[in-house]
């Protein structure tokens, strides 16, 4: 039952990329609190969320660009850690298989996007043959139908990828705990990575100075931690 309430609230704060409302609360970093406050460990909902934040952050949905779906990969990955994490202590393993897990889920997203634009194409043709018609009650309606088709085949994706994800994460559980360590290695390069891909957003050379004084003050904090 708790896969349902995911895939419901997902799908609704997944609307937010696009669709509707557009306030950035489907950013990994906010999506992945909120999912975090919702199944009980808002800690590991904002942790798991900046890594992921870090990852998505060059990938933005511009205009008709068609990139992985990020957040609905940041929710899958969420409440797979989160459910997984509990059970036992290999928060590092869970993460790694978890992000590899959600990539896949995140290009299956944007093929999902693909489709949907092209339904939308053909809601277009009806609201245009609709509107010469006159009848601009109706033009509401289609809107508000290709609001609920958008929900629902994001719904549905979600849905799927949780109850596939417990059926593979049971045979996660099987590695060693020890190897936990291992994975730590790995976890440390998505924040290398990440850090990467944030610093290929601002190629511009006013942004030098602010990033070389974030680099300087972030080391004398963690000197003096």
């Amino acid at each position: 039952m708790e896969n349902i309430y995911i895939g419901l609230m997902g799908s609704l704060l997944v609307l937010d990329t696009t669709v509707a409302f557009q306030f950035l609360i489907s950013q990994p970093l906010i999506a992945c609190t909120l999912l975090g406050w919702f199944l009980g460990d808002i800690q590991l909902g904002v942790q798991v969320g900046m890594y992921l934040q870090l990852l998505w952050l060059s990938s933005m949905p511009v205009g008709a660009a068609i990139v992985p779906e990020g957040n609905i990969a940041a929710i899958v990955i969420t409440a797979i850690v989160i459910r997984y994490n509990s059970h036992y202590e290999n928060f590092n393993i869970v993460l790694i298989f978890g992000l590899l897990y959600g990539i896949i889920v995140s290009y299956l997203g944007g093929e999902l996007v693909v489709f949907y634009r092209k339904t939308n194409q053909f809601l277009l043709h009806n609201v245009l043959a609709f509107a010469r018609k006159g009848k601009l009650n109706l033009l509401n309606i289609i809107n508000y139908l290709g609001l609920v088709f958008h929900y629902l085949l994001m719904f549905v994706l979600i849905l799927l990828a949780m109850y596939l994800g417990d059926f593979l994460f049971n045979y996660v559980s099987y590695i060693p705990a020890e190897w936990d360590k291992y994975f730590k290695y790995g976890v440390m390069s998505l924040i290398g990575i990440g850090a990467g891909l944030v610093l290929s957003i601002f190629k511009e050379r006013m942004y030098y100075l602010l990033i070389a004084g974030g680099l300087i003050v972030g080391c004398l904090l963690f000197v003096l931690k």
